[in-house]
């Protein structure tokens, strides 16, 4: 009798224990994931703003070459159309240099004045790009220049302002064939025994809800350097359809401040965090970011970036011993940004952090590598590929898993794609306020190699969102 029962419980104790296991490697995923996503979202509300620009540009693109104004150069008109190709390939101060000629030989054309009160726009020369504005009330305009002529005082108005702020919305919907990260042996270890996996902890796919919502307010401190400070805040929303034991949300605060030198930029910020996995309390964070950043040429960035993290788990009823993973976590992060082509830009970084916990075996050391290739395309297209890797080996074993250090290696590839509505024909039939929308595509393939199988799986998503900023 006596035996039946050690036998029953040590069955349980093993069950228990994988169940345990594998849901809490589920609740450290999980806050990757949602560092991800953060990040991912602000990645692509850089290339929307950047495509934006790019788009802008293209519109005046004519195919007029440097030899075709050797051939005529007294030719205003096509001076003027050079300008314009110029301003396409992104050579502002040059498209400036060629418009000041044209309007020297004849002043009074309304086109090339407001080209040339664009271009000092672009090139930040507000109060200049507001006299060749003012110049242009002087002359009788046509009904689509005056329209232009509103539309960039309102803009430059805009940019004067010390204080700016904006708010980007995020809506979406995705897929994930394995979101609660099941092992693809279908095995699992406890006391370094191997058993089927049973229950909720095979693998299932589903379906979720996104939102990230962010406020930001920057404002200049009205130095020459163009010194400034900022604060964020930042909502995230992941609502699961079927496994709601891994619904996320989170709120974010952030406050900091750029220094700007000849030497480079430092911009300090402090933010606090708290994270909620299935309605429940889990982290609350505090921690600060270090960033030094450095431009070396128009096209070579390299920074450097330190970040502290104090974490504090709380348990919840899907896991008793989340606690145990309260600690601190560093990190550093090296950076080099590339500017290939006017359209394209590569970044590369190499990242070294380490996390202690309460119970050495939550507790790690990662080597990270990262690359990005950003590439704009025509009508404010763009795609972003990211090819991450990780390499993580935790402090001391878990003995209810395995009598051994984990090891983890994890490769991820993500893709998106994004397309403003108004170059598709929705954004034909949208409000004004909503036309420049983006709609992004998203598809990831992560895949972590473990020398425990409790931690070996793959998973693909697909994610699609809808993505607005506003500024006032």
């Amino acid at each position: 009798m006596n035996s039946r029962i050690l036998a029953c419980s040590a069955l349980l104790i093993f069950l228990f224990s994988s169940a345990s296991s594998i849901f809490a490697e589920d609740l450290t995923h999980q806050m990757e994931a949602l560092q991800r996503e953060t990040r991912g979202v602000k990645q692509v509300g850089r290339a929307a703003e950047k495509s934006k620009e790019k788009a802008a540009d293209e519109k005046f693109k004519t195919g007029v070459t440097y030899e075709d104004i050797l051939k005529d150069p007294d030719n205003i008109e096509l001076n003027a159309r050079y300008a314009q190709d110029q301003i396409a390939r992104g050579e502002l101060l040059s498209a400036a240099a060629t418009l000041e000629r044209i309007l020297l030989v004849n002043p009074n054309l309304a086109d090339a004045r407001l080209l040339y009160a664009v271009v000092l726009y672009r090139l930040d020369s507000l109060n200049e790009a507001q006299k060749e504005l003012d110049t242009l009330k002087t002359l009788t305009l046509p009904p689509a220049i005056q329209n232009q002529l509103s539309e960039y005082e309102r803009k430059i108005k805009q940019r004067k302002r010390r204080t700016r702020i904006g708010l980007r919305e995020n809506v979406g919907w995705g897929y994930d064939t394995n979101r609660n990260a099941s092992p693809h042996s279908k095995t699992q270890l406890a006391f370094d025994v191997a058993a089927p996996v049973t229950g909720s902890n095979t693998r299932r796919a589903d379906t979720h809800f996104l939102n990230v919502t962010t406020l930001d307010v920057t404002h200049d401190l009205g130095y020459q350097a163009g010194h400034t400070v900022y604060g964020s805040f930042t909502y995230f929303l992941q609502e699961q359809n079927n496994v709601k034991s891994l619904d996320l949300g989170s709120f974010q605060y952030e406050l900091g401040g750029t220094y700007k030198s000849k030497f480079a930029d430092f911009t300090p910020s402090f933010f606090s965090a708290y994270t909620f996995l299935s309605g429940e309390s889990f982290i609350k964070s505090q921690g600060g970011n270090f960033l030094f950043a450095r431009d070396f040429t128009k096209k070579l960035n390299a920074s450097y970036d330190f970040r502290i993290e104090r974490q504090n788990y709380l348990n919840i009823s899907e896991d008793a011993t989340s606690h145990d993973r309260k600690g601190p976590q560093f990190s550093h992060s090296w950076s080099v940004n590339y500017v290939f082509l006017p359209t394209m830009r590569w970044s590369s970084d190499f990242g070294y952090s380490t996390k202690d916990a309460k119970r050495k075996y939550n507790g790690y050391d990662r080597l990270s590598m990262n690359n990005t290739l950003t590439w704009i395309l025509p009508r404010g297209q763009f795609l972003i590929n990211t090819l991450s890797a990780y390499f993580d080996n935790y402090q001391a074993p878990e003995f209810t898993i395995a009598s051994r250090n984990r090891h983890d290696k994890i490769l991820r590839y993500r893709m998106t794609y994004g397309v403003p509505l108004t170059t598709i024909l929705i954004g034909k039939i949208l409000p004004k306020p909503f036309q420049d929308t983006v709609w992004t595509f998203s598809y990831e393939y992560y895949h972590a190699l473990s020398n425990i199988t409790n931690y070996t799986y793959t998973n693909s998503k697909i994610e699609t969102i809808l993505a607005k900023r506003f500024e006032f």
